[in-house]
């Protein structure tokens, strides 16, 4: 067990004085202050474009509408926080706790947050854990655990018998392991499993084959691929392949710009699923470049997204219309980022769908923006509770 915060405490002496503390109000003055202080923090970050995205949605008009929104969805209500929060954050993607944690402080919850043992390093903690230093932001020290540990050492079954929500953000088979351990009967919990997303592009309007490529470069490789929100299929609409090969080529300038690099164990695990989906019948060609690997599918089954590795590595399938996109989408895919598509056909595809598939749908650029509804549920509701006076 390493904590955090608070940097003077061990577990049990800072779980004590955690439940000690009393919860906040909603979008309470402290908390909002403390979500500004983060965002300009987190926006001089240039040469970290996914923490200055974290800070530009923690900017204060975007918590601002978020309140408003609040309000206007729950008229006349008292809605009050849950109690404490128990966050299991993921290791693949480093900002998703931070999302998390803050929903939570804006409903007033006290937070207990299991960060990846990867995350000692991790700028935005030591920017949290700074923050919390000053004394500006006392009643958010007072409710903050910080920590991580390993799962055989029964802080899971701890805190999952204190806690009134419980989040836990990672694979199918950690959250069916967690979901082992009981919580307390009051308590919800909201799960955030492995996730599948797609892109699905217009060949026929792509007026701007650079613009468009920036935006699916930021999709696709601000975390190798292994956000569940980033296009690991691309379903192509139309037939004009002359407008597909230039955006590649101005895929591959871009990340040649960014001076983009993957790890060479990323590489190699590339190489080696690359090779794994050759011997299915459902592929048409793999064409592999140094950049990325473009599988070309004529049908889709699960295994063929459960064994995606992300790290550059992109399924292909031509489609002629609508409906076929709803056809081959499944119960595991989360996000559908699009380009040359116009609103009515994305509401004919949204009613075409007969199953499971599809959460998010944003424009080609957007498809790591997070929002107080996420994977469908809505966070700062699940995070409150109502009370009834009669």
């Amino acid at each position: 067990m390493r904590v955090y915060w608070p940097t003077d405490q061990s577990f049990d002496e800072a779980l004590i004085a955690l439940q000690a503390s009393k919860v906040l109000p909603l979008f309470d003055d402290e908390v909002l202050e403390f979500a500004n202080y983060l965002s300009k923090q987190w926006l001089q970050l240039r040469n970290q474009p996914e923490i200055v995205a974290l800070g530009y949605w923690l900017r204060k008009t975007n918590i601002t509408h978020m309140q408003l929104q609040f309000k206007q969805e729950n008229p006349g209500s008292i809605s009050v926080a849950r109690g404490t929060v128990f966050h299991i954050a993921p290791s693949n993607v480093d900002t998703i706790f931070v999302y998390s944690w803050l929903l939570s402080l804006f409903a007033g919850n006290r937070n207990i947050i299991r960060v990846s043992g990867k995350s000692q390093d991790n700028v935005l903690l030591t920017t949290i854990i700074e923050a919390l230093d000053t004394g500006k932001f006392n009643s958010i020290a007072k409710q903050t655990i910080l920590c991580t540990y390993n799962y055989d050492e029964g802080a899971t079954e701890k805190i999952s018998d204190l806690c009134h929500t419980r989040v836990i953000w990672g694979g199918d088979s950690t959250i069916k392991a967690i979901r082992q351990v009981p919580l307390t009967p009051l308590a919800n919990e909201l799960v955030f499993p492995d996730r599948f997303s797609v892109a699905l592009l217009n060949s026929e309007s792509m007026d701007d084959v650079d613009a468009i490529a920036k935006k699916f470069y930021n999709d696709a490789f601000w975390f190798d691929q292994m956000a569940c929100s980033s296009p690991r299929l691309i379903f192509w609409l139309g037939n004009n392949i002359i407008a597909i090969e230039q955006f590649w080529n101005s895929l591959d300038n871009q990340i040649k710009r960014e001076q983009y690099e993957f790890q060479s164990a990323l590489q190699v695990t590339k190489l080696s699923t690359a090779l794994h989906y050759a011997t299915n019948k459902t592929i048409d060609r793999i064409s592999v470049s140094p950049e990325f690997t473009r599988i070309q599918v004529t049908e889709l089954d699960i295994e063929q997204r459960e064994q995606h590795c992300g790290a550059g590595l992109f399924l292909e399938c031509h489609v002629q219309s609508i409906e076929e996109v709803a056809a081959r989408l499944a119960d595991k895919d989360q996000t559908l980022s699009y380009y040359g598509v116009s609103k009515e056909d994305l509401n004919m595809l949204v009613n075409a769908i007969s199953n499971r598939a599809i959460d998010r749908i944003v424009p080609l650029g957007q498809a790591l923006n997070f929002s107080n509804i996420w994977d469908g549920q809505q966070f700062i509701t699940s995070f409150t509770r109502k009370v009834v006076i009669l």
